[in-house]
C-alpha cells in the first residue's frame, strides 16, 4: 500500500488546520442515509475514500465485515482512530489521486471528496479496477454552475443559517458551527474548491460508470452504479 511521504504531508496541511472543528461540524450535521440505503448485496469489504474523521466509515462497519477508510489528512485520521475505532476498520493515510490498494471491494463510497481532485477520470478508472464483480459504488459530491462560488456567498449563507441552526442544535453548538464556517482556514479551503456543473458531472461519471443513476440532493449529486 502507499505509505505517507512528504507530498502527502504537504498537501494535507490545509485539512489539518481545521480538522477538529470540521469533525465537530460533520458530527453535528451527519446524515448517512444516502449511503446506508444503497449498500451492496455482498457485505464483505467496503472502502471509504476521503473518510475524514471516520463518521461514514464507522457507520459502514456496522454492516460490513471489514472497512478500509483512506484520507489525505493525518490529523483527520488521528481523530477517526481516537473517536471511531472498531476492530473491523483500517484507517490509512493516502492520496486518492494515486489510489493504490492490494484488495477488491464490495462497496466503494465517497462523500464530498472528488471535487478536490485534479485528475478525476484517472481516479474513477482506478476505482473500477478494485471493485468486485457485482460490487457497488455510491458517491456524493458537490455540484455548482459556478466553478468556484464567491467567498461572500458562503459568509452570507452561514450567517443566514445561524438562527435555524440554533433551533436545530442549540445556541452553543450553533455558535461554534458559525465560528467554524466563518474561520479564515475554512473560507480559504472553500476558495480553493473547484466544482463541476450538473451537466459535466453527469457526463464524466456516466462515461466511467455506464448505466449509473444520479440523485440530486440540494447542492450535492449522488451517483450509484453496480458492477453487473
Amino acid at each position: 500500500m502507499l505509505k505517507s511521504h512528504w507530498k502527502i504531508r504537504n498537501k494535507s496541511v490545509m485539512f489539518d488546520a481545521f480538522a477538529t472543528e470540521y469533525d465537530f461540524a460533520a458530527t453535528l450535521q451527519s446524515k448517512n442515509d444516502f449511503f446506508t440505503k444503497n449498500l451492496s448485496t455482498s457485505k464483505g469489504t467496503a472502502l471509504d475514500i476521503g473518510c475524514g474523521s471516520g463518521i461514514l466509515a464507522f457507520e459502514l462497519a456496522k454492516y460490513y465485515d471489514r472497512v478500509v477508510a483512506v484520507d489525505l489528512s493525518e490529523k483527520m485520521l488521528d481523530i477517526a482512530r481516537q473517536k471511531r475505532p472498531a476492530p473491523n476498520i483500517e484507517y490509512i493515510q493516502m492520496d486518492v489521486s494515486s489510489l493504490e490498494l492490494d484488495r477488491q471491494f464490495d462497496l466503494i463510497v465517497s462523500a464530498s471528496t472528488f471535487h478536490h481532485l485534479k485528475h478525476l477520470p484517472s481516479t474513477l478508472q482506478s476505482i473500477k479496477k478494485i471493485l468486485n464483480p457485482h460490487g457497488k459504488v455510491v458517491f456524493l459530491d458537490n455540484v455548482s454552475e459556478v466553478e468556484t462560488p464567491a467567498t461572500i456567498g458562503y459568509i452570507v449563507g452561514a450567517t443566514k443559517d445561524f438562527v435555524p441552526d440554533c433551533s436545530k442544535y442549540g445556541f452553543r453548538n450553533a455558535s461554534r458551527l458559525l465560528k467554524f464556517r466563518l474561520s479564515p482556514e475554512w473560507l480559504k479551503h472553500l476558495a480553493s474548491d473547484r466544482y463541476l456543473s450538473e451537466g459535466t458531472f453527469k457526463k464524466i461519471y456516466g462515461r466511467y460508470f455506464p448505466g449509473c443513476y444520479f440523485v440530486k440532493l440540494g447542492c450535492f449529486m449522488g451517483v450509484i452504479w453496480e458492477h453487473l
